[in-house]
């Protein structure tokens, strides 16, 4: 329930900084006084960037796709595309899509670029 004369900025400033206080204990273990500091101060950080603008807060898609593209991705187990297919309801065609993206994207993560120099280690 919203307190008399709090403004929905304020509110989602308090739940910024609430919800990345519990992320950063769940997440990472930290204690409670050190979560509630970071949360504090990602939310006037996010003041200080956006502070005085309207803003608009979309509803996560792209993230939510990107988590799931990650789950084919980690399910695919070579020949299993119709599988996959079937499992999480796209086509066969945007499975082999998927699966093209972030098998290129795994792959040039891994490998080493031929023109940097080594690095002592």
């Amino acid at each position: 329930m919203k307190a008399e004369g709090r403004s929905p900025a304020g509110d989602l400033l308090d739940d910024l900084a609430e919800q990345v206080s519990v992320a950063a204990m769940e997440a990472f273990g930290v204690s409670k006084d050190a979560a509630n500091a970071l949360g504090t101060d990602v939310a006037m950080r996010m003041v200080e960037q956006w502070g005085g603008q309207q803003l608009y807060m979309p509803k996560g898609a792209r993230i939510e796709a990107s988590r799931m593209h990650q789950q084919i991705y980690e399910d695919w187990k070579g020949q299993n595309h119709r599988e996959l297919a079937r499992k999480y309801g796209f086509s066969l065609q945007f499975i082999y899509r998927v699966i093209k993206v972030l098998r290129k994207a795994d792959l040039d993560s891994r490998q080493r670029d031929m023109f940097s120099p080594v690095g002592h280690d």
